[in-house]
């Protein structure tokens, strides 16, 4: 019954959308001097262009380091043993290194929100100037007023004051500010896909709410193709038109949202489920 879900959705939506991400029998290991762990065993999904996909599951069930491999992001020690990941069916990065084009399709094709977003805009640097950096690296305008001038839109389209926060520092920033100003900088080039690593979850409630209503936005108004990371299967609902649920390293469910949270068919989605207090 599981199967037959996977199967009859990836078919109804190919001829409507066009594939963007597709990963083929995904492996991931990390290693250690003790042991090999495999963190994703064997693992395949795609995500069409202008959907938001959740891929929901506990920590520890392999979400982060999947989606690393799609930009080969891992630490020295965890590897792809297995499979291979195509962006608009080319071929791009396999288990042998295989890596076509891959630092243009960073940042430029494919932008990423991390989870802890303090850690991840450079305490040295203004927002603006990491802001600069994005746009002049990816050749996106050359002069720097224009720069200065998207820069600052940017900002205000994410609901921030954006000449002063230009000119701020992280540390002078709150951590929902900050979020949203990493999300203006994975959003900066225009990409066709935006991956959203647990980016809520060094928030409060009412700051996840709203960074989650930012992400609406982009999905609303610019049909923005979205990976979006939780473990909370409650925030995933209010966004995304289809779940992915991993467990162990393994994807154990997908269908859209509503299905899956009508008629879940395995039994870790409905602990998922059944641990909202919202739907008990």
């Amino acid at each position: 019954m599981h199967s037959a879900r996977i199967l009859i959705y990836e078919s109804a939506c190919s001829d409507m959308a066009e594939e963007l991400i597709r990963i083929s029998n995904l492996s991931v290991e990390a290693r250690s001097q003790k042991e090999n762990i495999k963190a994703v065993n064997s693992v395949s999904l795609n995500v069409l262009k202008g959907e938001v996909v959740g891929l929901i599951g506990e920590s520890g069930s392999g979400k982060t380091t999947l989606i690393r491999s799609i930009l080969d992001l891992h630490e020295r020690n965890v590897e792809i043993v297995q499979g291979e990941v195509f962006f608009k069916n080319e071929l791009y990065l396999d288990q042998s290194k295989n890596i076509n084009n891959l630092a243009s399709l960073r940042g430029k094709h494919v932008g990423m929100v991390f989870q802890s977003p303090k850690a991840s805009l450079n305490p040295l640097m203004t927002i603006g100037a990491l802001l600069d950096e994005v746009l002049r690296m990816h050749g996106v305008l050359n002069s720097k007023a224009d720069r200065k001038l998207i820069s600052i839109e940017l900002l205000n389209e994410m609901g921030l004051d954006g000449s002063r926060v230009y000119r701020s520092y992280q540390h002078q920033l709150s951590g929902g500010m900050c979020q949203r100003a990493a999300i203006a900088l994975a959003i900066a080039t225009k990409p066709e896909l935006i991956i959203a690593d647990e980016c809520t979850s060094a928030l409060d409630v009412t700051t996840q709410a709203e960074v989650v209503l930012t992400l609406k936005k982009l999905k609303n108004e610019h049909a923005t193709t979205m990976i979006f990371v939780t473990h909370d299967i409650l925030l995933a609902s209010d966004l995304c038109d289809r779940l992915i649920v991993m467990q162990s390293g393994n994807v154990v469910e997908v269908g859209e949202t509503k299905e899956i949270l009508k008629n879940p068919q395995m039994p870790y989605t409905k602990s998922l489920i059944a641990s909202v207090p919202r739907w008990k």
